[in-house]
């Protein structure tokens, strides 16, 4: 016996040492953490790990750390883990209106997030709450919805452990089992065991077996529920579940209630193994309630007053313990909505930092469209002014230096026609007049370009037509002119366009008719695009002989040419060819 007693104490000591050494790995993981995520993720497997070791005020301080460590906007899968662990924690503390909440919680986000496996786990917890609320219809819904959403398989792993189908039928057979409905009972139970035996269920198996032993209980059938309660606790102290052990032993002193000798043997077991192993103060109600049945009804008055004396010191505890979870609850809401205030806060900072922005920016484009709005009108008002200044000096031009010329030439023809005029003054006025009609048509190409009425590339083209056949009307030169430029093109021109190219072309006939001893002359104006316009120039002549054949000609042509961003290709082929592409 002393070598057992000795092995035991061993045991017991190896196993409190490797569980130390667990918590130390967990704490060192904890304080290690360089981030926030690592930080929750760390300090929620921390309150897994003490609920798993039925230490619900360590699980519970842990919860919390997470809790502040959470933002209270946060929604996603952690929110979830965490309502979940908190409506476990307050079923085991009693708390069971609080549980149904959290639950509540627990279930909203997980269908937000879409995730059935949590919406099942959620409604778990609600219904086990409301088992101990003795709201039967609503715990059975609640129990029902999670089976309907439990997913046929799980693959996915996750920081909280989840609830499996033999914990779901295990409960609706609980469920079933206070109503007295043993036949359902066993049913939903034997469904249960056969889920907890394929997946190993080191809990399932031995939940299920005392459920089993209870449903066999309500029957009468003492034997068999002897039978799988025994089973129960072998199984149970196989997975090291000693609060279902515990239980167990309640169960068993109910089956042997008229044998005070095997009741009292099972209930100092009980006490025993209160004693040695830390069991949740739930579960230690339970058994010394189902004690203080027993011996009330044996009438042992000196084990019924220390059941009754135990049962007050855990309900004393429970309740400070309440007092302080409620305390705890009403910190840590407070926390969260200190947490939400000053988030609030912060976006409203924002907002008004966003909307001074706003009003500034509206501002500036108020003033920068006032401005560019002043400057537009300013440059229409000038570009008004111009051109009312062009059309007054063109209106001057033709009717004054106009006028001018014209008489100039009228006395000019007069003296060459007159009889009496000299040789001499002959010649003089033969010079004159060429020299009036080459200022005449000078001036008139001038006044053409200022005009803005005809401004148009059908209006360039007529001009064109009409000064090349002016030009070489009393000489041997033939002069032909074609064009593609249709009288329903509209393109515009402006006028130091329309001059620099009338200038260009001008230069090149000029040069025809003097040098190039031509008896023939073509031009074709062509609009290659809308946006180009090609114009050809052809001699039948004897060429460019030499490069200085147009002398400073060439240059005013090529200037004229780069100032409207045209090409010019003059080449020598059956006389002189010179082609102009003007963009338009």
């Amino acid at each position: 016996m002393k070598h057992y007693l000795t092995f035991f104490l061993v045991l017991v000591f190896s196993f409190g040492i490797a569980q130390s050494i667990a918590e130390k790995e967990k704490l060192r993981e904890f304080e290690n953490c360089k981030t926030t995520n690592c930080k929750i993720a760390n300090s929620f497997l921390l309150a897994e790990h003490f609920l798993e070791t039925d230490d619900i005020q360590s699980s519970q301080k842990w919860l919390n750390i997470t809790k502040d460590l959470i933002s209270p906007k946060q929604s996603d899968t952690t929110i979830i883990f965490i309502h979940s662990l908190q409506s476990e924690l307050f079923y085991y503390d009693g708390l069971f209106q609080f549980g149904t909440n959290e639950a509540d919680k627990a279930i909203l986000k997980a269908k937000q997030q879409k995730d059935s496996l949590w919406i099942a786990n959620g409604y778990f917890f609600k219904g086990i709450n409301q088992i101990e609320m003795n709201k039967w219809e609503d715990a059975q819904k609640s129990l029902w919805n999670s089976r309907e959403f439990q997913p046929q398989k799980n693959s996915t792993s996750h920081i909280r452990s989840t609830i499996q189908k033999e914990h779901i039928f295990n409960n609706i057979a609980q469920l079933k089992l206070k109503l007295h409905q043993t036949d359902s009972a066993a049913w939903y139970n034997e469904k249960a065991y056969q889920y907890a035996k394929n997946t190993n269920s080191k809990r399932g198996i031995p939940n299920t077996e005392q459920t089993f032993g209870q449903i066999y209980l309500e029957e009468k059938k003492t034997d068999s529920a002897v039978f799988y309660f025994e089973k129960s606790i072998l199984s149970a102290q196989k997975s090291e579940y000693f609060d279902i052990v515990l239980l167990n032993y309640g169960y068993l002193m109910q089956c042997f209630e008229n044998n005070p000798i095997e009741h009292n043997r099972l209930f100092e077991k009980g006490v025993e193994l209160i004693n040695q192993k830390i069991i949740n103060a739930t579960f230690q109600q339970y058994f010394y309630t189902i004690a203080q049945e027993v011996f009330k009804k044996n009438k042992q008055i000196d084990k019924l007053a220390f059941v009754q004396e135990k049962i007050i010191k855990i309900n004393e505890e429970t309740r400070l313990k309440g007092n302080t979870n409620i305390q705890s609850i009403t910190e840590q809401y407070a926390k969260n909505e200190n947490k939400l205030l000053l988030l609030q806060v912060e976006e409203l900072q924002k907002q008004r930092k966003f909307t001074i922005l706003q009003l500034i920016a509206a501002l500036l484009s108020v003033i920068i469209l006032s401005l560019v709005i002043v400057i537009i009108r300013r440059k229409n008002k000038i570009q008004k002014t111009l051109l009312h200044q062009k059309n007054e000096i063109s209106k001057d031009l033709h009717d004054d230096i106009g006028s001018g010329l014209s008489s100039i030439l009228i006395h000019a023809d007069l003296l060459l026609k007159n009889e009496e005029t000299s040789e001499k003054n002959k010649v003089l006025a033969s010079k004159i007049n060429l020299t009036g009609k080459e200022i005449s048509q000078r001036l008139n190409a001038f006044i053409w370009s200022l005009n803005t009425e005809q401004n148009t590339l059908q209006h360039f083209s007529e001009y064109v037509k009409m000064y090349g056949a002016t030009l070489f009307e009393e000489t041997p030169i033939e002069f032909l002119f074609s064009s593609s430029i249709k009288e329903s093109d509209s393109i515009k021109m402006n006028g130091h366009l329309r001059k620099n190219l009338f200038y260009a072309i001008k230069e090149v006939l000029n040069n025809s008719l003097k040098h190039a001893q031509a008896t023939k002359i073509v031009l074709n104006m062509d609009l290659v695009t809308s946006k180009q316009i090609q114009i050809t120039i052809r001699d039948n002549g004897i060429g460019m002989k030499k490069e200085n054949v147009f002398g400073n000609g060439l240059k005013n042509i090529q200037k004229r040419v780069e100032a409207m961003k045209g090409t010019l290709n003059i080449k020598t082929q059956n006389g002189l060819q010179t082609v102009f592409k003007i963009p338009l």
